[in-house]
């Protein structure tokens, strides 16, 4: 789609298949299997993913964990009607995947230039699988264009989408998303929004926009349509980056105060499962956490109008704190268990039902 407003890249193959390796083996972890009731959640959670693996795999032919290796959507806005889209998926596939779909799915499958597809009707999106292994999703008349023996690779002009995407996804990231939008998408999106404010004057001064996120960081660009709104998107991506850093150490005192305020609820099998486990927990909030002394590169060319940033650490989670959800999890935990601890009112005892009397006859009239 050489005229897209946005894409979307997953590079599927350094996310799945060493997590999915490293979820088979959760279950044999010393901590894992010190807890009953931890190891038994653990080894269900696993036992559904492989069942869900071995669906997908027996059904359409395709592993999951091991056969896709990227996939791409571009995407077109559309003033009054839904988004046109059209995805592409890489891995280990074959035209004999859309053979398999069309079974299940109890349709006729269509051979167009080297490629097979499948129409689902209406709305539906169209499958298809191109004769070099490439699956695409998305609107029938794309998954058509790009089957044909015709199709010819876009042109990547300076400064379209497909020009920015090519940079970034060159770049390796592990997820991206490029933003590119037309004259007519701005004016859908700011018609939507509503009102002057900092989404809609965005909208309306960007002219290109990406954000990816890597395996030691993240990463976005920007490009502007005047030198005081490109400083504006500089000073802002400095703030950013400050509150990443920032958000590297709060996590590890925030976790520390809840890990000494939990001994309050001790009693109870979970609270003193976990009082026990406070070192493990810690060990986590620190491995998933740096110290805020990422390196980050901010450059701003005026004469491009162009704002380039990248924060860097020795993994993702050395910027982008996980751990910081450890906190969090912590809070919930200790109020459900508060919640749980909690004495219900007690009811008091039931009183007999009150039985009314008779009303009484009325006195009989006096004779003259």
């Amino acid at each position: 789609m050489p005229d897209a407003d946005f894409i979307v890249h997953v590079d599927a193959q350094s996310i799945i298949p060493g997590n999915y390796k490293l979820l088979a083996t959760l279950g044999n972890q010393p901590q894992i299997k010190s807890s009953p009731e931890l190891a038994r959640v653990v080894s269900q959670f696993v036992h559904e993913i492989d069942s869900a693996r071995g669906l997908a795999k027996s059904s359409t032919g395709i592993d999951l964990a091991t056969d896709i290796y990227d996939a791409t959507l571009f995407g077109k806005i559309v003033p009054g009607k839904d988004p046109i889209f059209v995805a592409a998926v890489r891995g280990k596939l074959t035209t004999q995947v859309i053979a398999r779909i069309a079974k299940m799915v109890q349709k006729q499958p269509t051979k167009v230039g080297g490629g097979v597809m499948i129409e689902m009707g209406g709305d539906d999106p169209a499958l298809g699988v191109t004769k070099d292994g490439i699956m695409l999703a998305g609107a029938p008349t794309l998954v058509r264009e790009r089957l044909a023996d015709s199709w010819k690779t876009p042109g990547r002009a300076a400064g379209s989408t497909l020009a920015h995407a090519q940079e970034v996804i060159a770049g390796k990231p592990v997820f991206a998303v490029m933003l590119a939008m037309s004259a007519a998408a701005r004016k859908e999106a700011t018609t939507k929004i509503g009102g002057k404010n900092f989404i809609t004057d965005v909208i309306t001064r960007h002219k290109y926009a990406t954000f990816s996120v890597y395996h030691n960081g993240i990463g976005w660009t920007w490009g502007d349509n005047s030198k005081s709104n490109l400083d504006a998107m500089a000073m802002m991506s400095e703030g950013a980056i400050d509150l990443l850093r920032a958000a590297q150490i709060a996590p590890r005192g925030m976790a520390k105060v809840m890990l000494g305020a939990i001994d309050s609820y001790r009693g109870d099998k979970h609270v003193d499962e976990l009082i026990r486990r406070k070192a493990d927990v810690m060990k986590i909030v620190q491995a998933y956490s740096g110290d805020g002394n990422f390196k980050a590169q901010i450059d701003k060319d005026p004469a491009k109008l162009r704002l380039s940033v990248r924060a860097t650490g020795k993994t993702l989670s050395e910027v982008v704190p996980a751990s910081s959800m450890i906190p969090l999890a912590l809070i919930g935990f200790m109020s459900a268990r508060k919640v749980e601890m909690t004495p219900a009112p007690s009811t008091p005892g039931k009183r007999p039902p009150v039985i009314p009397r008779p009303a009484k006859p009325p006195a009989p009239a006096k004779r003259p």
